[in-house]
């Protein structure tokens, strides 16, 4: 398993030193300390910090954000439960592609700066989507 000091987990993802201090503080990332001074992170920590880069841009607060870590944490494993979760996801993805299919007259009706708000906003959310479905393939 891959460790990283502090200035190697924040090129990685993307964020400050001060970011993940901050992290580290509420709870949300953890680290180990060896016999030096230094910090390490392993890969669950950049893991997180993934997710929690992706919560936020979904602009959800860091208290939820935190919540969610915790059960993501705390849950253990049920196989048959995991497998009636994505049969569900997988049931409300096609209503939302029937609810797109219905959404399309509709868009062709906006007007060119209400439809470039709508695809922004549409695609935020669909990459973070995708994003979270490749974390878990």
């Amino acid at each position: 398993m891959n460790v990283y000091r502090i200035g190697q987990l924040a090129e990685l993802a993307n964020v400050s030193r001060r970011t993940i201090d901050y992290y580290t503080q509420l709870g949300m990332l953890n680290y180990e300390k060896t016999g030096s001074r230094y910090r390490y992170y392993t890969e669950d920590a950049l893991n997180r910090l993934q997710m929690i880069n992706r919560y936020k841009e979904q602009n959800m607060p860091l208290t939820e954000i935190k919540e969610r870590l915790q059960v993501l944490s705390e849950t253990t494993v049920d196989s048959e439960q995991v497998l009636l979760m994505v049969d569900k996801l997988s049931t409300d993805l096609r209503g939302l592609e029937n609810e797109l299919l219905e959404l399309k007259p509709l868009l062709e009706q906006l007007d060119e700066q209400q439809l470039t708000y709508a695809a922004q906003q549409l695609s935020v959310r669909g990459s973070s989507l995708l994003s979270i479905l490749a974390m878990l393939a």
